[in-house]
């Protein structure tokens, strides 16, 4: 129905146009004034239905889009689903029952491993969506590869302790292993990270286990080392490793490469 419409303000422009070239011809201006008069007309005709046709195209596409981007999400929530599923039955689970395991390490005082991952890729999305950068600083005890369990959760109670007292309620922290444990540092850049790795690293000195125990630290933040969780959890404990490497009590921050 639109491009018949356009059909007939076309016509009716060529039909005002040899009207006007006749008028002209026979010497009859009011003629010509008419016809000049529907041309116009017949212009703003055409112009306001193509108008809406390309709005109307534009609409289809934007619908087409939206219900593309709409299949894709529910195609990525049953994959989802469909692991879940998956792993729930492997392990003899219904799904979505709870962890029993308890969500606090008892001898840290910080959140359980258990909760690591799921916790830095639900922080990372949240940054993406915010648009706000996210710091990621791993510490390791210096010295107790081949320490006693005893020794290593006394040394990590103290490190948990420090931990605690300094980060920031919109923070998170995980023990990551029998000496590990990892900040979460919402909304802080490089230079926010570092200041707050060197701070837990100081009131560690000062506390009464300061001179028999020291800590290797590791930075690294979203976007600028690493776009995506696994990646930032891969770069902090790379610069980690290095800052070992190093010797102890040292802390290194990942680079961008």
């Amino acid at each position: 129905m639109k491009d018949r419409r356009v059909a007939y303000s076309i016509a009716a422009g060529f039909a005002a146009l040899v009207a006007g070239m006749v008028a002209s011809v026979a010497d009859q201006p009011i003629v010509g004034i008419v016809a000049g008069g529907f041309g116009f007309l017949a212009a703003i005709g055409a112009t306001a239905i193509g108008a809406r046709l390309r709005a109307a195209e534009d609409a289809q596409h934007q619908v087409v889009a939206e219900r593309d981007s709409l299949r894709r999400e529910l195609d990525a929530l049953a994959a989802i689903f469909a692991e879940e599923a998956s792993s729930s039955r492997a392990h003899n689970l219904p799904l979505a029952q709870p962890q029993t395991e308890a969500s606090v390490d008892t001898v840290s005082g910080l959140l359980g491993e258990q909760h690591y991952k799921v916790l830095v890729q639900k922080r990372v999305a949240a940054a993406r969506r915010a648009l706000q950068p996210i710091s990621l600083v791993m510490f390791q005890v210096d010295g107790l590869d081949d320490a006693p369990p005893e020794r290593c959760d006394q040394a990590v109670a103290a490190l948990g302790e420090v931990i605690t007292a300094t980060l920031r309620e919109s923070d998170a922290a995980c023990r990551i292993g029998p000496s590990m444990a990892s900040a979460i540092l919402e909304d802080t850049a490089e230079a926010g990270a570092v200041w707050a790795a060197e701070r837990i690293r100081g009131t560690l000195h000062q506390s009464e286990l300061g001179d028999m125990i020291t800590i290797s630290a590791g930075v690294a933040c979203y976007p600028t080392h690493a776009l995506s969780a696994l990646e930032l959890m891969d770069r902090a404990q790379r610069a980690l490793d290095h800052a070992r490497s190093q010797g102890h009590d040292r802390l290194e921050v990942a680079t961008s490469d």
